[in-house]
């Protein structure tokens, strides 16, 4: 079975924009070459992945259950490149870089692409951790720059706002809660699977919740959100999830979506203001993933969900 890596990511592109015409500007090609690299996908697999309907294209059941390891694969294969071509030194320069989800849904793709072209003696490494932990090394000197989603602003930070993610709350499948309430005494009792202290989503749930909040029924704590997703799936209690990743685990039939209470949260790029000093390239690197946000579709959030309610950051 021969699988190429450009023909997974359309694959990938396609599910997040559910449509040929913007998934090939992503790709920065054509919608016929886009369509005709499914269509090889499709029939290497012997597998149907899309259905053409009026909200789109839709992903099928074997869709759903192979889109997660696409994007573990293209994300495993950024980061292998980046880290390969810094060993091999070919770069004069070294910008150490912090993700906080996967490099698909950061159209981090784009950004490499223009990066090799812009900025050729520059050598990319990659790191993935939590937005928290993204912000920490920064302020530490092991990261150049890095992306973050709310969080707490620092004199010693540049915090460049690109656009913004959407938050769903999600629920055991086997529940089935309506449209969750809007009453905060009634929401913190139930169950829920709380974000550790140190991440951004805390203060979606502690709005959530409001005065409630202290008296909630915690029932557990999580450090990511794939612990998120698997607590919820045990039966535990309902939790705050990106939508994508949300999307994702209710299609494999793992969770339930709530997409009344769909909430948004800015993403930003951080970087010390003393490093952008002392590092030219990194002012050009961090305008290259300023132009990909922008370009094309001027103010799209990060899941394209316009109906999340926006909230504000930390700070």
């Amino acid at each position: 079975m021969n699988i190429q890596f450009e023909k997974l990511r359309s694959f990938v592109l396609i599910a997040e924009e559910k449509n040929l015409t913007r998934a090939a500007e992503r790709r920065f090609s054509t919608p016929a070459a886009v369509s005709a690299q499914l269509k090889q996908l499709e029939d290497v697999l012997d597998l149907q992945l899309f259905e053409r309907t009026s909200k789109g294209m839709l992903l099928t059941d074997a869709g759903c259950r192979l889109l997660p390891l696409a994007n573990r694969i293209l994300g495993n294969l950024a980061e292998f490149e980046t880290t390969a071509r810094a060993i091999a030194g070919r770069a004069r320069t070294q910008l150490l870089f912090g993700l906080n989800a996967l490099p698909e849904l950061l159209r981090f793709e784009s950004v490499l692409e223009a990066s090799a072209r812009e900025l050729p003696d520059v050598s990319l490494v990659i790191r993935s951790s939590s937005s928290a932990e993204n912000q920490k090394a920064v302020l530490a000197g092991e990261l150049d720059a890095g992306f973050v989603f709310g969080g707490h602003d620092d004199p010693a930070l540049r915090r460049i706002e690109l656009g913004h993610i959407s938050i769903l709350t999600i629920g055991p499948a086997s529940r089935d809660l309506g449209a969750l309430s809007g009453h905060t005494r009634e929401l913190a009792l139930l169950p829920w699977i709380s974000p550790s202290a140190e991440c951004p989503y805390i203060e979606l749930m502690r709005q959530r919740l409001g005065v409630h909040y202290a008296g909630a029924n915690i029932v557990a704590t999580s450090d990511d959100e794939y612990s998120t997703i698997a607590m919820v799936k045990a039966g535990l209690g309902l939790g705050l999830v990106e939508s994508n990743l949300a999307s994702m685990a209710a299609c494999r039939g793992e969770v339930r979506l709530y997409e009344n209470t769909a909430v948004r949260m800015p993403l930003y790029i951080v970087t010390r203001k003393d490093r952008l000093n002392q590092l030219p390239e990194l002012e050009v690197f961090l305008q290259l993933v300023q132009d990909q946000w922008s370009c094309g579709q001027e103010a799209e959030t990060f899941s394209a969900d316009a109906g999340a309610t926006p909230v504000a950051s930390a700070s």
